[in-house]
């Protein structure tokens, strides 16, 4: 790994420039953990509904805005926590 030195810029034109066109992969330590990203391991589900149910949400959906994806999660959140409040 280099160290990276910075000249003295005599105007912001030019320091943009310098920044702008820097490769930094002289100057990263390759500890082969740049790019590891820890993400939950979630994945949207599908889930068939009944025509006219899907017909009901789609309306409910539009009139406040809302993707039908969006409502039907508020509304199973919802559902799931007034069971839990009664259990």
């Amino acid at each position: 790994m280099s160290k990276l030195e910075t000249p003295q810029f005599k105007t912001y034109e030019e320091e943009a420039a310098f920044w702008d066109n820097l490769d930094t992969a002289p100057y990263m330590e390759d500890d082969g953990e740049w790019f590891r990203f820890e993400t939950p391991n979630q994945r949207a589900i599908r889930v068939a509904i009944l025509p006219n149910v899907a017909t009901e949400l789609s309306q409910r959906a539009r009139a406040q805005g809302v993707s039908m994806e969006t409502l039907v999660n508020a509304l199973l959140i919802e559902r799931m926590q007034e069971s839990a409040a009664t259990s």
